[in-house]
């Protein structure tokens, strides 16, 4: 799990910020280009690169190097370096720190500093300080782009060509493809299991490479016939399946509400509570003010006070070289306004109080 990263001259972050994350459930707010992706895909880098490093023994710094600029690079979908920083506000110097625990892995013993410079290339980036251990857990991220319909191809070009496919997409693939190893489900994965299904009615099924849909007295149904919200529920589904999505996992979902209707959302966020209870670390963006509502709502629940939670705002900057606008809360109460759910609220105040006459002629 990511616990801390602290940002400088990264993309829209020229000053420096500070992101502190629970294990629990971190909910990064903003609207568009506000920077709620680009946080998030950064964190997963990381995450993901700390716990690809407990597969190698005695690495080396070179090594490391070379590895964590290759994951920075296809999970942002850039060619180099010099697009990661944010010289268009005046700061073309990266300083990134993070830090990782994870089983047997305490905080402060996978903590991670390094940097890099634009138009400085053949330097690449610089680790400045390597973690003492890496991670045996995982890192998976579930990003806007459906899956489940384009994965028989996404197979055949990834195997031979990765380097031009999308990170994160090409990883979740890989992960789809891992077998049940048989072992049975704890009973708050089952949990969650249990309401993914009830959200689709149905439970999601491979067969002969492809997936399919499958609900109880029908024929299973192509997947390219099934609303894009349900495929990608059930791509969370067919994780936790084959446990790939488990206790100290950390979960990346950008935009889970995308293209559901609203009245599938508090089962969504039900599915979410599960997770966290279930000791998978989530970190979610949204910018859907009924679904931040649905979160609060659920969160004061009594059943679910253990769970951690953390609120970030981000927020465009009038200034061109001020970056976003950050600020952080353990409820949505302590974050600073953000336009977009301003906007929201109201338009909602216009509609209730508008004075409408059916009698009278438009």
């Amino acid at each position: 799990m990511i616990r801390k990263l602290v940002v400088e001259g990264v993309t829209v972050f020229p000053n420096r910020e500070t992101f502190s994350f629970v294990p629990g459930l971190n909910i990064i707010v903003g609207g568009n280009d506000s920077g709620k992706s680009h946080l998030m895909k950064l964190c997963y880098a990381i995450t993901k690169w700390g716990c690809d490093g407990a597969r190698r023994e005695l690495p080396e710094v070179w090594a490391e190097e070379k590895r964590l600029r290759r994951d920075l690079l296809r999970v942002y979908g850039t060619h180099n370096l010099t697009s990661l920083t944010a010289r268009n506000r005046g700061n073309s110097t990266a300083h990134i720190k993070a830090s990782l625990e994870g089983y047997k892995v305490p905080l402060g013993s996978a903590d991670l500093s390094f940097g890099f410079k634009a138009d400085n290339e053949e330097e690449g980036l610089h680790i400045d300080k390597l973690p003492q251990r890496f991670l045996t857990e995982n890192a998976v991220f579930i990003s806007p782009r459906e899956v489940l319909s384009i994965y028989p191809c996404y197979m055949q070009a990834g195997k031979r060509y990765p380097e031009l496919l999308d990170s994160a997409s090409w990883e979740l693939c890989r992960a789809l493809e891992e077998e049940p190893n048989g072992s049975v489900l704890p009973e708050t994965l089952q949990y969650v299991l249990q309401q993914i299904e009830t959200l689709l009615s149905g439970r999601l099924q491979r067969m002969n490479g492809r997936f399919f849909l499958k609900r109880p007295g029908q024929e299973p149904l192509e997947l390219n016939l099934v609303a894009e919200g349900f495929k990608r529920i059930g791509t969370l589904g067919l994780l936790i399946g084959n446990g790939t999505v488990r206790a100290g996992t950390a979960l990346f979902w950008d935009e889970p509400e995308m293209n559901l209707n609203t009245s599938h959302l508090p089962l969504l966020v039900r599915i979410l509570m599960g997770l966290c209870r279930a000791g998978v670390q989530v970190m979610l963006t949204t910018h859907s003010l009924f679904m931040l509502r649905e979160l609060v709502i659920q969160l004061a629940e009594k059943r679910h006070a253990e769970i951690s939670r953390r609120f970030f705002g981000m927020q465009p900057s009038f200034s061109s070289t001020q970056g976003v606008r950050t600020s952080a809360g353990n409820s949505l109460e302590e974050i600073d306004h953000i336009d977009s759910l301003d906007a929201e609220m109201e338009q909602a105040d216009r509609y209730l109080n508008m004075n409408y006459n059916p009698g009278e002629e438009a």
